[in-house]
């Protein structure tokens, strides 16, 4: 894929018409009498791709933990789509529709990329176990549908042809994008994507971001982590900027550099790409 294809966003009057998937609504979070964050409150609409930008210590990887349910803010809630998920841990999120990645990719390195697509969904299999142990008709086919199921994320990714190599063969480009293949196979509403282009090569996370605004984004609404300015400015439909705990920004990446706070706080410091 042509890391010049074009980008679809979403345009902001149709986006606040958009049902509110994801409500982040007043949150803060203390560590002591540290204040990582304070009254943070962004929203994401369906089919957006929001980007979660600024400088290092501004506390983007506190928030996004906190939707993920890593830890419970201290004030303020977290809604997916109207429903309040605030401190439900992250497994059961993964059951209610919100997914996510990590910067650092951890896979199963032995087994076949389709197998470990097939590991998101076994959270989805609790309480089967003696069906499994017996081969139930009703297992086998639910099994085989989430074979299927695995098999779409990782074709969505254009790695369909790899569902059969190990892991462990992988380069980092194609480990980075079934971390992201995993993460689909649950089917989520919201995912969260940690910085997924990390590490990459100009070519290789300009492909990554292609695939993620033209099919996943299709898929479910996506929140962006990302330091790179070159990545949020093209491919986030809005983005929300935080610095020293507290959002300073919320509107389309373009606008960004007409924000002195953001300039000040961020851009200044350098494209990053």
């Amino acid at each position: 894929m042509s890391s010049e294809a074009s980008v679809t966003h979403v345009d902001p009057t149709e986006a606040r018409s958009a049902a509110v998937m994801l409500s982040v609504q007043g949150v803060g979070k203390r560590f002591g009498g540290l204040a990582a964050l304070s009254d943070v409150s962004f929203t994401v609409h369906e089919g957006e791709l929001v980007g979660l930008v600024g400088p290092n210590g501004a506390g983007k990887s506190t928030l996004f933990n906190i939707i993920a349910g890593v830890f419970a803010p201290s004030e303020g809630r977290i809604l997916l789509e109207g429903r309040d998920i605030t401190g439900l841990p992250s497994h059961k999120l993964a059951r209610l529709g919100l997914a996510r990645t990590f910067q650092l990719v951890t896979l199963f390195p032995d087994l076949s990329v389709l197998d470990n697509a097939l590991q998101a969904l076994h959270r989805h299999q609790q309480g089967r176990f003696f069906a499994g142990l017996f081969q139930a008709r009703a297992y086998r086919e639910e099994s085989e549908g989430w074979r299927e199921r695995a098999r779409e994320a990782l074709a969505l990714l254009s790695l369909e042809a790899l569902a059969d190599q190990p892991a462990a063969a992988l380069p980092l480009g194609q480990a980075k994008l079934l971390a992201v293949a995993i993460a689909l196979a649950t089917q989520p509403r919201v995912l969260l994507l940690d910085e997924p282009a990390a590490g990459l090569s100009h070519e290789e996370s300009s492909r990554m971001m292609d695939l993620i605004a033209e099919r996943v984004k299709g898929r479910c609404s996506v929140v962006l982590v990302e330091h790179n300015m070159r990545i949020v400015r093209r491919y986030c439909d809005r983005a929300v900027v935080l610095q020293f705990g507290r959002k300073i920004f919320e509107g389309a990446p373009a606008d960004m550099v007409h924000e002195r706070a953001v300039v000040d706080a961020y851009l200044g410091t350098g494209d990053g790409g």
